[in-house]
């Protein structure tokens, strides 16, 4: 939660059109930042630490794309803000405000809600929004829990199991596919104590 909070710090301290395709970095360069500030500057290499290249880029490439379909929302063509909202979301899956962007154009598309929304639904696609960033946080956790205890890392692994442990068990809501994960992630986390103790 923490990291995703930086990336949109960055993003909001950050100005200025992409590069041109001659100036993009090469898949083996780091992406280069334009930040209105040091200070801004300092978060983004931050907010980059950790990532690969090609994930900052495709992280960036979303960011562009859902300022660009708010452009095209604002100018109420709705079309065009779904077809950028949706191309925000397939370059980077975890970014929630274009998936809201996404809902909201899809519901203005479509005449309005589908049904009328009571007093607590804000308060309901709140907390399916925590749960939907909470089960994303946790499938990281696996993934690079599994990357570190492949790369001979026992400790960064049993660190990421445990936190992702930890998140199941404090979701709000009983989620099955998030409790179906709980034996394997036993198993992974023998494996990096055991690791750890060779």
């Amino acid at each position: 939660m923490r990291r995703w909070s930086l990336v949109v710090l960055l993003f909001a301290g950050c100005s200025g059109p992409p590069p041109p395709s001659s100036q993009r970095p090469e898949d083996g360069e780091a992406p280069g930042v334009e930040a209105e500030s040091p200070e801004w500057a300092r978060i983004a290499h931050e907010a980059a630490k950790g990532r690969t290249v090609a994930e900052q880029q495709r992280l960036v490439e979303s960011e562009q794309r859902y300022h660009l379909a708010l452009a095209w929302f604002n100018k109420g063509d709705f079309d065009k803000a779904k077809a950028e909202a949706q191309a925000s979301v397939q370059a980077w899956p975890e970014h929630l405000a274009a998936r809201k962007l996404l809902d909201d154009v899809n519901e203005i598309i479509v005449g309005g809600p589908t049904r009328l929304r009571g007093i607590g639904d804000q308060e309901l696609r709140v907390a399916r929004v925590r749960v939907d960033q909470a089960r994303l946080e946790i499938e990281n956790h696996v993934l690079h829990g599994r990357r570190f205890l492949d790369a001979g890392m026992p400790g960064a692994a049993l660190r990421e199991f445990e936190s992702a442990e930890f998140k199941i068990r404090n979701l709000p809501y009983d989620l099955q596919p998030m409790n179906d994960l709980l034996p394997g992630l036993r198993e992974l986390k023998v494996r990096a104590k055991s690791s750890i103790k060779e």
